[in-house]
């Protein structure tokens, strides 16, 4: 049985409903209502048509629920945008506005769906009812919001017309957006409704400065920064110039403390064209060395990881190492007759434990990995990382696409509405960005939403997520993102933690490894909980490949040269900024 599977075993019944849901909103967008069959709801949710017949008596009680689910989704939303925008009615009208324009209601699925439903609901009652109920709430709520502004301001307007007219455009442009699908601008779509409002009432919905500075296009205004040239990321002087200057002095995270408990115990290491590995000495402490036997350079550690029984010893002549490195027999010594042992230890890395996890580096000098992650300390702390123990086996994979193109795409969350409609329906409306210069790190962070949207893993995942006692109140629904320039990044859940690690293979490939962490807890909740974790992050990270893949075949190509970076991406600036502090020649048109 897979994680999936697990997941869906434990899950309550409400839960299973919900999945189900799920499958029959996907199953009517690609088929349309009059083509949906229990059969392909069960499919596309891996579950048995007599699954679906346990929750729902036919298709159209299946259906009948799809509706109201959405329609309830919409209506939770709006009220939660409403009582977030405070007391001010203007503020109140944009937020249903961005409501109804958000991802979690309005993504292109969602939108045919709908619209689907609202084609049947004419020659159907019970959608009727629920469609009408839905509009009819929407309308309520900006008459009432128009009223209040108006008697504020002294407006005279016909309130009916005026929000009548409210309603039809945001009706209008979700249409459009079936029409256009990934051209439309929803950013646009909203300050179309703001602008319809500033007919009515322009003081309170004036153009913000921001806009009109763009609209305008001042001559003044400060160019965008712009991106690295394309042709970095796929050429093989720049490649050769990263690997020496950027990511050979560079930290590597190699294992975690829990995976070398007792004497002896290793764990190996590849990249950059180099083999290392890191062991646990007779004395407690951990060391790296390089992987090479000193007699004829084969490896003295095979495979991932191990344990060795009193001696290092060299499957190719049997040369054998103590665990701090020194050599300690050689086969057949006496054809060695004036070998000096001393001098053919193993060589040395610098070797680093910090939180719980094995760092190493191949060449020495500059700060430790815990002066660079100080900024940090406290949160790192808070989640009691060297209790934890592995959940998941070490992922290692190579994915065609230059390091800075992955990199460049996991340190913003711009693409998120779009690119991860799921993980955007979980966030906050905050998310933290914030790069150090001075220790060349950036901390990404969001809370968890009250009434998450998205599928029904993320919807799941936020509501049968427990209480992590340990963990103060401010992280206890909260995921946060350390990254370390250049490769390493430490991803921070309630209920687990993993490690994100990128190495340059060629010019334009690199290799990713990954792997979970937790402390034992043996609560069903939380075990459940971490099973969706992981299969939210598993889709952010499909999603995520696609976009890396289809970036890296635009750099490589010859229509781009360089891009712009926006407000949202300024760890993008800084990220980019020291790649061309270590490599000059990388900020050059070719």
């Amino acid at each position: 049985m897979d994680d999936e599977s697990r997941v869906r075993a434990r899950l309550p019944q409400d839960a299973r409903r919900e999945q189900l849901i799920d499958a029959a909103i996907t199953a009517i967008a690609e088929h349309g209502l009059s083509n949906v069959t229990l059969s392909k709801v069960a499919s596309l949710a891996g579950l048995t048509a007599g699954m679906v017949n346990f929750h729902f008596k036919s298709k159209q009680d299946l259906l009948q629920a799809t509706l109201a689910r959405m329609a309830e989704a919409y209506r939770s939303l709006c009220e939660s945008a409403v009582a977030a925008a405070g007391r001010a009615p203007e503020e109140a009208l944009m937020a249903l506005v961005r409501a109804s324009f958000d991802p979690q209601v309005a993504s292109l699925e969602r939108l045919a769906v709908w619209y689907a439903f609202w084609g049947e609901s004419r020659a159907r009652d019970d959608y009727m009812a629920l469609v009408a109920s839905s509009d009819r709430a929407f309308y309520e709520a900006v008459h009432a919001l128009m009223a209040e502004l108006a008697e504020h301001n002294g407006a005279r307007i016909e309130l009916r017309a005026a929000a009548l007219g409210l309603c039809g455009l945001v009706d209008a442009l979700s249409q459009e957006a079936l029409v256009q699908r990934e051209a439309f601008d929803w950013d646009d779509a909203a300050d179309t409704c703001r602008r319809y409002l500033a007919n009515l009432f322009p003081a309170e919905f004036a153009a913000p400065a921001r806009l009109r500075l763009v609209a305008e296009a001042e001559a003044d205004a400060p160019a965008l920064p712009p991106t690295l040239p394309g042709w970095t990321y796929a050429d093989a002087g720049i490649h050769a110039a990263e690997v020496a200057r950027i990511h050979r002095p560079a930290w590597h995270l190699v294992a975690h403390v829990s995976e070398l408990p007792n004497p002896g115990d290793y764990v190996t290491f590849e990249a950059l064209g180099e083999r290392a590995f890191v062991i646990r000495g007779e004395d407690g402490g951990v060391r790296a060395f390089h992987n090479v036997c000193r007699h004829r350079a084969h490896a003295v550690l095979q495979g991932r990881d191990g344990h060795c029984s009193g001696l290092i010893r060299c499957p190719y002549h049997a040369w054998c190492y103590a665990w701090d490195g020194r050599l300690r027999a050689v086969a057949a010594a006496k054809t060695f007759p004036e070998i000096d042992t001393a001098g053919l230890s193993l060589l040395p890395l610098d070797c680093e434990v910090f939180a719980g996890f094995v760092f190493l580096r191949f060449e020495s000098g500059g700060p430790s990995v815990a002066e660079r992650y100080a900024p940090y300390a406290a949160e790192l702390a808070a989640h009691r990382i060297e209790e934890m123990v592995p959940v998941t086996d070490t992922w290692i994979g190579e994915i065609d696409a230059d390091w800075k193109t992955i990199w460049d795409n996991y340190l913003e969350d711009y693409h998120f509405p779009t690119g991860h409609p799921g993980l955007f329906g979980l966030m906050s409306g905050a998310y933290d960005r914030e790069p150090d210069d001075a220790t060349r790190t950036i901390r990404l962070s969001h809370a968890l939403r009250r009434d998450p949207g998205g599928g029904w893993s993320t919807r799941a995942y936020a509501r049968l997520l427990p209480d992590v006692p340990h963990l103060p109140d401010a992280l206890k629904r909260r995921w946060t993102y350390l990254f370390l320039y250049p490769g390493v990044s430490l991803e921070l859940y309630p209920d687990l933690l993993d490690y994100f690690h990128i190495l340059p293979a060629g010019p334009g490939r690199s290799v990713l490894r990954w792997r979970a962490y937790a402390r034992p807890d043996d609560r069903r909740a939380m075990q459940v909980t971490r099973r969706l974790n992981l299969r939210v992050n598993n889709r952010v990270h499909d999603e995520d490949a696609a976009l890396i893949r289809s970036v890296q075949q635009g750099l490589s190509g010859s229509a781009y040269g360089t891009g712009v970076l926006g407000e949202k991406e300024i760890n993008l600036r800084a990220f980019q900024g020291w790649i061309r502090r270590d490599v000059p020649e990388a900020g050059q048109p070719r």
